[in-house]
């Protein structure tokens, strides 16, 4: 969660007060490179009531309970880690384990069921010596 006491410091550092616009504080927290997300919880943790705090129990729902998945770069940031993925490589990936079988699969399958079902035809010609297994055919 971001304190409130280190977005006045750099606001301070930047010669911007609390009081100034929206849009002047946006734009110091945007040069330091934060992203459009963190800028607008900054800008809800700075408004919000100090004593009450009741500004960032909504804030929470409405910035941090998005309904989309997180993007690579956003995991990275979160975690700490290095994430060498893509979306477009997550969601590939995604689509290839959904998919319940191949079509090579789905012939070898074929392939061999067919094989078991004429070997049991013949086993049973076999034994009840029917078709080919015929008396009079031997």
């Amino acid at each position: 969660m971001l304190a409130r006491d280190h977005i006045e410091k750099l606001l301070e550092l930047n010669g911007v007060s609390l009081a100034d616009s929206d849009d002047e504080i946006k734009s110091i927290l945007l040069s330091a490179q934060w992203r459009e997300d963190d800028v607008e919880a900054a800008m809800l943790v700075l408004r919000e009531n100090k004593t009450s705090h009741k500004e960032r129990v909504t804030s929470l729902h409405k910035v941090f309970r998005k309904d989309g998945h997180l993007a690579p770069e956003a995991v990275s940031s979160l975690l700490g880690i290095e994430m060498n993925l893509t979306s477009a490589e997550i969601t590939a990936k995604h689509k290839r384990a959904q998919q319940a079988i191949s079509p090579a699969q789905l012939i070898f399958v074929i392939g061999i069921s067919m094989i078991v079902a004429i070997g049991c035809v013949y086993l049973a010609m076999w034994h009840l010596q029917v078709g080919i297994f015929h008396q009079t055919l031997l």
